[in-house]
């Protein structure tokens, strides 16, 4: 008697601990439907939305055609410009880490020049740097830089790593430095910015990852463009990392890239 009523006992707990996983399985499918959806309606219609008016402003600020714009107005139409510009970036930002993490992301893997993506990039961050009253160096060692990857997703990491240093730099310098050997290309970019708390370090490639001190310095901050590098990264067999003394010591962003992958 007593076995039979163990028996019943266990039965009903393992029916019910089916049940549950039924039902977290159905919840999960429906999240994952529900941000498949998100992310559908993001890309289609508001990604679509702030693009087209980021346009109107910029034909607006350079075409003659529509006739003098007052002086007064100049200031709203540069500051509407640049924060549609900065929401494009944004929606782009988080499509991007959203594809990279669920798989989706295609990538185009050719032959290329590795040193003359990061001089094109860099050359094209620097005005950028320029506008902050920053020093912007590049010094590229002298090497085989010719590798095998997606050419646009690698500059968009390379983007990614000039553009946090510059971002959360608010004087001095960024330093970036391309070395090679017959095994790997590493790609450094050192800036004298706010540096990495303890408490960011271990969440700065992931979605999302920022601390409400980085928030301070970038409020626009994302926090989708590092974790895009580090699925570009991996997606080539690489690794990318950064290490700073603190807050306020500045940072260095590593991207290694190994030759024979």
């Amino acid at each position: 008697y007593i076995t039979l009523v163990l028996f019943t006992i266990l039965g009903f707990l393992l029916i019910r601990s089916v049940k549950h996983e039924v039902f977290l399985r159905e919840q999960l499918q429906v999240a994952n439907e529900g941000q498949a959806n998100l992310i559908h309606i993001i890309n289609h219609q508001i990604k679509g939305y702030l693009s087209k008016a980021r346009n109107i402003f910029s034909e607006l600020l350079t075409d003659n055609g529509y006739g003098p714009i007052p002086e007064p107005a100049k200031p709203m139409l540069d500051e509407g410009f640049k924060s549609l510009t900065e929401g494009v970036d944004f929606v782009k930002d988080f499509l991007d880490a959203a594809n990279i993490e669920k798989g989706s992301y295609t990538y185009n893997m050719e032959p290329l020049d590795f040193k003359a993506l990061v001089l094109e990039t860099a050359e094209k961050q620097k005005a950028l740097a320029e506008e902050k009253g920053l020093s912007f160096d590049v010094n590229v060692s002298e090497g085989d830089y010719n590798y095998h990857g997606d050419k646009a997703q690698l500059g968009q990491a390379v983007r990614n790593l000039i553009d946090n240093s510059i971002r959360y730099t608010p004087k001095g310098t960024i330093n970036i430095q391309l070395t090679t050997n017959n095994k790997k290309i590493l790609f450094m970019v050192k800036d004298t910015g706010v540096g990495i708390s303890n408490e960011l370090k271990p969440k700065l490639f992931t979605k999302g990852g920022r601390d409400k001190d980085s928030l301070k310095v970038n409020v626009n901050s994302t926090g989708f463009g590092l974790a895009f590098v580090k699925g570009v990264v991996d997606a080539h067999k690489g690794r990318v990392w950064a290490e700073s003394a603190g807050p306020n010591l500045g940072s260095t962003f590593y991207m290694e890239l190994p030759l024979n992958s």
